[in-house]
């Protein structure tokens, strides 16, 4: 091999094969990037949902127990808001003797125990 085709060859790996794989890795970074904001984004979203269903389940005339109970459970789904989580949990208070009633109890304490363990 001469001179000539070694320099060849270390002009088209220098300035070629490489630029494009440091333009395919700086693509795959920026989309791998884009789509954890996305995902924040959407879980986000998800729990704003969830918060705002389970205060009109709690307002409302008829409280619908296994939908509280539901939105509830599903609050652990959320970790990274427990602060939020926590706060609404403590201000819930339930009177009552049904069996609905017991499960909510049960259940309030423990998605509550669950979000702060998940805090350490």
């Amino acid at each position: 091999m001469s001179g000539f085709e070694i320099l060849v060859i270390v002009l088209l790996i220098g300035g070629l094969i490489v630029p494009i794989w440091a333009l395919v890795a700086t693509v795959h970074f920026a989309n791998r990037k884009q789509r954890g904001q996305l995902q924040s984004a959407q879980r986000c979203l998800a729990f704003t949902t969830l918060m705002d269903r389970l205060t009109n389940e709690l307002r409302g005339d008829k409280k619908r127990a296994p939908i509280v109970l539901a939105c509830i459970r599903e609050l652990q789904a959320f970790p990274e808001y427990r602060d939020i989580s926590v706060t609404m949990i403590n201000d819930i208070n339930v009177t009552g003797s049904t069996p609905y009633d017991q499960m909510l109890r049960n259940e309030l304490q423990k998605t509550e125990a669950f979000l702060l363990e998940a805090n350490t």
